[in-house]
């Protein structure tokens, strides 16, 4: 039996409807009927009788109830007792869109903490789907990601079905990132590049990304899929895609460069021409948890630098 879905069975309990829990619990319907019917299965017994009116618990439901109020105190004592762990120690899990600038903040604060006595760090790489499902699961406890800004309302209206807080931290230009000694370059500095200027060259682009902005270019006269480019490499990290740009041809789309990009890499990152849509960042926290003073402060860090980028941009 999975004691995940005890506060569920006890939300059902409540309301004494399934649909008005699930609106409570901020899941499905029949996500919600789905764990109830488990939970039956497990037990071995009805929980509930299903009436016009809603749900109403049965004999053995409610002796079963008794127990998981008990066995919910006694979680709830535990997530204290680790919270108070954490707040004396030292602990940090994100999950963010794959950009060096999010990373570099990570690191910033492992670096101040390195010395901690009780230390739990985590960087989880995914897309912006998965940075979503990390928080509102628990995986992660911030979430740093992107989306275009056509999206902005409905990815507002999901955090909100997630139970998750939103916090915008910069607006950006797609960028071309390529080689310093890109063909495209051999002229003379370029302040903004045509994206018709880059069909005839490789793309570089993530394996299991999220499908946005960064392959399909909303121009005045159309979009342009990235996607169906006639060479394209697929890479896995940002320091293969930052190899792969830096020793040949090929390019990729992202926003303005981390620092150093270009000293360490050879990489420059040029603001393409005509996009009628932006990159949005932001951050994700879930509303029923408090951050951590270590969580806080690489939430101030993300903001930071990306205040800084948008002030570079201008």
């Amino acid at each position: 039996m999975d004691s995940r879905n005890i506060k569920y069975f006890i939300a059902v309990a409540q309301y004494g409807s399934i649909s008005q829990a699930a609106r409570a619990m901020y899941i499905s319907q029949p996500q919600l009927s789905h764990i109830i019917k488990t939970l039956e299965d497990d037990a071995g017994f009805s929980l509930f009788q299903r009436t016009n009116q809603g749900t109403r618990l049965t004999k053995n439901g409610e002796n079963f109830l008794s127990y998981c109020r008990i066995l919910q105190k006694d979680m709830d004592d535990l997530d204290r007792f680790v919270n108070r762990v954490h707040q004396d120690g030292c602990r940090l899990t994100v999950s963010m869109t794959r950009f060096s600038h999010t990373a570099d903040c990570f690191n910033d604060i492992c670096a101040r903490h390195d010395d901690s006595e009780n230390m739990f760090l985590r960087l989880n790489e995914c897309d912006t789907l998965g940075v979503v499902e990390d928080v509102s699961s628990g995986y992660s406890d911030i979430g740093v990601l992107h989306f275009s800004s056509s999206e902005t309302e409905t990815m507002k209206q999901h955090f909100a079905s997630r139970n998750l807080n939103y916090l915008a931290v910069g607006r950006f230009r797609p960028c071309v990132s390529l080689s310093a000694d890109h063909p495209l370059l051999q002229q003379g500095p370029v302040e903004e590049i045509d994206v018709s200027r880059l069909l005839d060259y490789g793309f570089v682009r993530y394996i299991s990304q999220y499908e946005g902005l960064l392959y399909s270019i909303s121009l005045e006269n159309g979009i342009v899929d990235l996607n169906d480019s006639p060479r394209i490499i697929y890479v896995k990290d940002r320091m293969e895609q930052m190899r792969v740009i830096s020793e040949t041809s090929f390019y990729t789309i992202g926003i303005p460069a981390f620092p150093f990009q270009e000293r360490l890499f050879g990489v420059v990152a040029i603001p393409l021409k005509g996009c009628s849509e932006s990159l949005c960042f932001g951050i994700i926290t879930r509303k029923d948890l408090k951050p951590s003073p270590v969580e806080a402060e690489f939430i101030t860090a993300v903001k930071q630098r990306f205040s800084e980028m948008m002030k570079e941009q201008k």
